[in-house]
């Protein structure tokens, strides 16, 4: 298992900075997900972390070894690509044993890793087929193995998933995840789809314009963002306005629109006066709230009801005119106009500064 280092990492391209002066700890064996939007930086990183791109300034270090200026080939890392790279006249067996002919691996260790690399991905029934008798989550797999196969100190994953449907996406994750921790390697996994990461990673960092804005476990990005950014990409949100009005305990006091609010959920660091905003998730909310004194309580009135099977969306608007999202999960027919009482814990509200 192999830590990896990035210390001040930057690359620009003309007047562009698309990675700028970015530090990360990578732990070994984790399955790491660079995460953001499109022209974030997250894919120019992972191409200079395989070698592919070299950084302006900066280093990146695999466990003690300062590979910055090492060429792709001396990097020993397996890389997934988006469209897979399959080679469309070769067999799988021969897909997955190209690399270690690459590397003159003698012939009875290949086919005896190749056979490894299969079964791990569950492919080994297929190993005569061509990829074009393949479905899409299986030329994935092909793919996978044919990364996993060489050994490699570093796996690096660009998107994999991102041509496949919807459902075998989801199928994938779980596979995905359980292959790199079978294997027990280091795998960078690059995405801009918030359930990937939720999903699978261990690790996640949130890019923007060039910057890691947080990095951390996925639940700890999503329970306690540290900027509006963080906390409306990953996932849905309610943004509410508010006014710094006191501490009470341990918790914060909040003047909004829709009246007064407890929080506590805040940056160690926030003032005793000024404006933030606060985030709370749909899911947090209580549809019908009882009597708790846990609860931030107001009256609601229903806008529309979204049913999606398994949960409805209900948007809401409380005092002051402000709009609000609130989930259910089995969700029973209502009265669409139905004025309805809602809470929801100081727990659940994430003081953000503005």
């Amino acid at each position: 298992m192999t830590p990896i280092s990035i210390r001040q990492l930057t690359k620009t391209f003309g007047s562009t900075v698309a990675v700028d002066a970015i530090d990360l700890e990578i732990a070994p064996g984790s399955l790491f997900f660079l995460l953001g939007p499109s022209g974030c930086g997250k894919t120019t990183l992972l191409r200079m972390i395989a070698g592919f791109a070299q950084p302006d300034s900066g280093s990146i270090h695999f466990g003690g070894k300062d590979v910055t200026h090492m060429p792709p080939h001396q990097r020993n890392c397996g890389m997934v690509f988006q469209g897979y790279a399959l080679w469309p006249h070769m067999t799988v067996a021969q897909n997955v044993a190209f690399g270690l002919q690459v590397r003159k691996v003698e012939r009875e260790e290949t086919a005896r890793r190749v056979e490894e690399a299969l079964k791990l991905v569950q492919m080994q029934t297929l190993a005569d087929r061509r990829p074009n008798q393949l479905s899409g989550g299986q030329q994935q797999r092909v793919a996978l193995a044919r990364a996993l196969v060489i050994r490699p100190t570093v796996l690096l994953l660009d998107e994999p998933l991102s041509n496949l449907d919807a459902k075998l996406r989801i199928e994938m994750r779980g596979q995905i995840r359980s292959i790199c921790k079978q294997s027990g390697i280091t795998a960078v996994y690059v995405t801009h789809d918030q359930k990937e990461a939720l999903s699978m990673a261990d690790g996640v960092a949130l890019l923007q314009t060039g910057k890691v804005m947080q990095v951390g476990p996925a639940r700890e990005l999503y329970d306690r963002p540290n900027s509006r950014f963080v906390a409306d990409f990953l996932g849905e949100t309610n943004f509410i306005p508010a006014t710094l009005a006191g501490r009470q305990g341990d918790q914060v006091l909040l003047d909004t629109p829709a009246g007064p609010m407890r929080s506590s959920v805040f940056p160690a660091d926030l003032p005793t006066t000024g404006s933030v905003t606060c985030s709370i998730r749909p899911e947090a909310i209580k549809l019908r709230a009882d009597a708790n004194d846990d609860f931030n309580r107001f009256t609601a009135r229903r806008r529309e009801v979204v049913y999606l099977g398994e949960v409805a969306q209900h948007h809401l608007t409380i005092a002051g005119g402000t709009p609000i999202t609130a989930f259910e999960l089995n969700p029973q027919p209502v009265n669409d106009t139905e004025a309805v009482r809602i809470g929801f814990d100081a727990k659940d509200v994430v003081v953000l500064k503005d």
